[in-house]
């Protein structure tokens, strides 16, 4: 530890030696160790949004990552998680069920929150600890984060991806990511139908506990998709000309489409992840489910019973003061 931050420092005082093309100032952040000529150098990224990604394939060195997300002037301190990722997500949606048995592999890379005078170790590959989502605070509403590569061996092709989301540490507005554990109010209701990624009348029929992810992974069968956001949505088992698929339109209404024989399209499928402390399990009934994008996964924001709902949508229509065109 104590050569690590020898080296931190020291580099950090030459940070001119690292090749300015690999400096970023995005979202999104994609890198290669290969084309970086100092073997021990640290190449600065700076991210200034909420929320994205990072991908350093073939690591070698290490990373600098300052945090700067856009945050309202009387918000300046902030939390920073990040979800290291292990193995592939599965697509947002899907035919049959899914369970991610796929082996988690080895992240080529340990984490480090750069504090006043010492690095923190926040994530590293044999630390005992099997979550790969950690979070930290911002300092004086600065936060930076410390990647270094493990050794190399050999020509093994190596990714180190992770997410990040960066929140504002007061809230004195709805925020759909406090949503998780507490019944929505009918405003809130109201814009989480308006903004989330998904949005679809489904029957939950599982839940499974996701210690790596500190979540409970609610498995949901789509009765109507009415929203969903996002270039990974569709179904990409499309390698049978005689299976059936499912097209989204611009309303984001679900089609089925039928194969030569003319059966009838498979069931939609939908994983939603809700946090571990809220206890949520499979439940009967319909459901109208809002979930967004956190972290590369759908997280629940709202799911309020279909008959609650049509009640709500019906009364909001007529008056026309919703936020927009409610559905169910």
């Amino acid at each position: 530890m104590m050569q690590i931050a020898r080296v931190f420092w020291t580099v950090l005082g030459l940070i001119c030696i690292v090749e300015a093309a690999m400096v970023g100032d995005q979202c999104d952040w994609t890198g290669s160790g290969l084309t970086s000529t100092a073997e021990r150098g640290v190449t600065p990224v700076y991210l200034r949004c909420r929320e994205g990604g990072v991908t350093w394939m073939y690591p070698r060195g290490a990373l600098r990552l300052l945090f700067r997300p856009s945050l309202p002037a009387d918000e300046r301190d902030f939390t920073v998680c990040i979800r290291v990722i292990r193995r592939p997500d599965p697509p947002d949606l899907f035919h049959s069920v899914r369970h991610d048995d796929t082996a988690a592999e080895r992240f080529p890379a340990r984490l480090f929150v750069e504090g006043a005078r010492r690095l923190v170790p926040l994530y590293a590959p044999n630390d005992g600890d099997p979550r790969e989502l950690r979070c930290f605070r911002s300092r004086r509403g600065r936060a930076a984060l410390y990647v270094e590569a493990e050794p190399e061996e050999g020509p093994k092709r190596r990714v180190a991806m992770f997410k990040y989301e960066a929140k504002p540490l007061v809230r004195r507005h709805y925020d759909p990511a406090t949503a998780d554990c507490r019944p929505c109010t009918e405003s809130e209701l109201e814009l989480a139908f308006c903004t989330s990624d998904l949005v679809s009348r489904g029957v939950i029929v599982g839940s499974e506990q996701r210690e790596d992810l500190d979540t409970t992974q609610l498995t949901l069968r789509l009765t109507k998709l009415i929203r969903a956001t996002g270039s990974d949505t569709e179904p990409k088992d499309k390698t049978d000309e005689n299976d059936d698929y499912y097209r989204y339109e611009v309303d984001n209404t679900v089609e089925p489409a039928r194969g030569r024989r003319g059966r009838r399209a498979r069931s939609l499928h939908a994983h939603v992840h809700v946090a571990s402390a809220c206890g949520a399990a499979a439940g009967a009934g319909e459901f109208l489910v809002m979930a967004r994008r956190r972290l590369g996964r759908y997280a629940l924001v709202c799911a309020p019973r279909l008959q609650d709902w049509v009640q709500l949508v019906e009364r909001r229509n007529a008056e026309g003061t919703a936020h927009c065109l409610l559905q169910h």
